[in-house]
């Protein structure tokens, strides 16, 4: 009886680790801050447009609150900040808000370039179902301290920032599929970190846009436990038939 307890037990924590994983928020991850800056914004006219989906895509399509955690130029500037507050979206920029996951709670998500922040704090609060977008090649204590401040977070999603910066620069197409890269065509780089996918084979983390070897554009999305279909998703299946086949095993013993 004991045994067979452990078994419902571990069959009960598994599932409730699957609906963790697929209640989490989502992770736009940029080799490079110039992108969203005022430069980036007169060097290409799909910032705009890009911004947009970004905003749209971590609310699903409806108004958001998004917090800009971060002193730097490519999260400050203005033509950020109107397309933002012209969509109907509240914008905040700010490092003085307690940075904590009730805090960040009561935001739709968090931009975050060239600021520390606590990397334990932005796990729980992706899990809690927060978002983020990130953007490195800030030149903050240089590229390998910069990759170091976030891969902690990233690496924790799959994700990683690459070390030395990469040397791109000017508009690059963005050919990719993804729904932030509607009416995007290329946009505005000016030396970043590569953004890396750390299991090409997981769905879940993705480079959307690369020059070469270079990862310029990647993303986050947890697997959805339950599809349209009703038929769990595989990873999901995967666990649930881990507990069962435990189960199974110890009512046979």
């Amino acid at each position: 009886m004991f045994k067979k307890s452990l078994a419902v037990l571990g069959l009960t924590a598994a599932t409730a680790l699957s609906s963790t994983i697929a209640n989490a928020g989502k992770i736009v991850v940029a080799n490079d801050e110039w992108t969203l800056s005022n430069v980036g914004y007169s060097q290409n006219s799909n910032t705009g447009t890009f911004v947009t989906n970004v905003a749209n895509w971590f609310t699903g399509g409806g108004s958001g609150n998004f917090l800009a955690y971060s002193t730097n130029f490519g999260l400050t500037g203005s033509s950020l900040a109107n397309t933002m507050t012209s969509a109907g979206h509240g914008w905040t920029t700010s490092t003085a808000v307690t940075f904590d996951v009730p805090t960040l709670l009561s935001y739709d998500a968090v931009f975050l370039a060239g600021n520390p922040a606590d990397n334990q704090v932005l796990i729980d609060y992706v899990n809690a179902g927060g978002d983020v977008y990130l953007a490195g090649g800030t030149g903050v204590g240089g590229p390998a301290n910069e990759a170091a401040r976030w891969n902690t977070f990233l690496n924790n999603f799959g994700l990683s920032f690459g070390s030395p910066y990469n040397g791109v620069g000017g508009n690059v197409a963005t050919v990719s599929s993804h729904p932030i890269f509607n009416g995007v065509s290329s946009l505005y780089n000016n030396n970043g970190n590569n953004a890396i996918d750390l299991n090409v084979a997981d769905p879940a983390s993705q480079i959307l846009v690369q020059m070469g070897n270079n990862g310029l554009y990647g993303v986050y999305e947890p697997p959805t436990v339950v599809p349209p279909t009703g038929i769990p998703s595989p990873p999901t299946l995967l666990i649930m038939l881990a507990g069962l086949f435990g189960l199974l095993a110890t009512r046979r013993k």
